[in-house]
């Protein structure tokens, strides 16, 4: 016999199973709008903090640093040219002596028989048949591989040899299309080669070198007395011959009949006396910091940012001499670049004496 619950419990156990529904019909709902939710609004996957491998078909070209791209030609399309036809046998040369035989006059010939010829073996059939000359097919030409953007230990290794290429090695540096700056002055010449075309990469500004050099240690009394007046033409004094010379004597020092450089010039004087000594009649052309001397040229590498800031100048060739070193770095710096390509494109300064 079931026993009967009272009226309390049975209230109790009603409500008691009641809550666990409503709560499992929570869950579900909360469940199924999750599922909506990610299948409407997906989440963007953050891969910050993983390695992706990406697989990419074909060659990739690297065109950093160029300038200006060079074109690529489409590979030439070789069609082969059908065998030609076999040329017939020769003819014997019994009938061209029997021809020229009948045209010789009887006299002629009742005195001087013609001396038979032997007749040549015609060639067989089978050689004929084999014999097929050679077809040479032309070979398509390699596209040449241009410098890249110079970077961090890209060399020259000497004023004419190559570029060393991270990844790619000694390449020749003249691949490519590039602008050839050619200068001349007191004697010594200068050249500037850019990576890029006339059209997108230029120097709008040189300094001359020489004004940097190391000065003369002895200046005849002469030359310093013929120290002229600074006037820009037509007739705009800037400073006097007297001005000129007390700012020279800060470095030399009278010595019997010359004067004698005792205290050294540093880099950004040096033009100033320079001019006074032009303007005096000094050949700085036989200077003497190359007199009697055989001085290495000086090569510099450099790049050109898009910007058109120098970047990167590193001595890559010594002349021999540090001083020497230290002027042609000073006044090449001084000069500035012009840079359209949209790339930073290399370059090369070459200094000779």
């Amino acid at each position: 016999m079931t026993e009967v619950l009272p009226y309390a419990e049975r209230e109790r156990r009603k409500r008691t199973v009641v809550s666990y529904a409503i709560a499992l019909g929570i869950y579900a709902l909360l469940f199924g709008a999750g599922l909506l939710f990610d299948l409407f609004y997906p989440q963007n996957l953050d891969f910050s903090n993983k390695t992706l491998i990406v697989n990419i078909q074909g060659p990739v070209a690297n065109d950093v640093g160029k300038g200006s791209p060079v074109e690529k030609k489409a590979p030439e399309v070789v069609v082969e040219k059908p065998a030609p036809s076999p040329q017939p046998a020769p003819k014997p040369q019994t009938q061209t002596a029997t021809k020229s035989a009948s045209t010789v006059p009887a006299a002629t010939a009742s005195a001087q028989p013609a001396p038979s010829v032997p007749s040549a073996p015609a060639p067989s059939k089978e050689v004929e048949s084999t014999a097929v000359p050679a077809v040479s097919v032309p070979q398509e030409q390699a596209t040449p591989w241009t410098p890249g953007e110079r970077g961090p230990g890209s060399r020259v290794s000497s004023s004419e040899s190559s570029v060393l290429s991270p990844g790619e090695g000694q390449v020749p540096w003249g691949t490519g299309e590039a602008v050839r700056i050619t200068k001349a002055e007191r004697g010594n010449s200068v050249e500037t080669t850019l990576g890029g075309s006339s059209e997108t990469v230029g120097q709008n500004l040189y300094v001359p070198i020489y004004l940097n050099m190391p000065l003369p240690s002895v200046v005849s009394a002469e030359l310093f007395n013929a120290i002229p007046n600074e006037v820009i033409p037509p007739s705009t004094l800037v400073s006097s011959a007297e001005a000129r010379k007390r700012a020279f004597l800060n470095y030399y020092t009278r010595s019997g009949s010359s004067y004698r450089l005792t205290n050294a010039v540093p880099l950004e004087v040096r033009e100033k006396l320079w001019e006074m000594l032009e303007d005096a009649g000094y050949d700085a052309g036989q200077a003497d910091y190359k007199a009697g001397r055989s001085l290495n040229p000086v090569v510099i590498g450099f790049s050109v940012t898009r910007d058109h800031h120098l970047r990167g100048v590193e001595l890559l060739q010594s002349s021999g001499d540090s001083e020497v070193d230290a002027s042609v770095l000073y006044g090449f710096k001084r000069a500035s670049f012009w840079n359209k390509s949209g790339d930073t494109i290399q370059g090369r300064f070459v200094y000779r004496f």
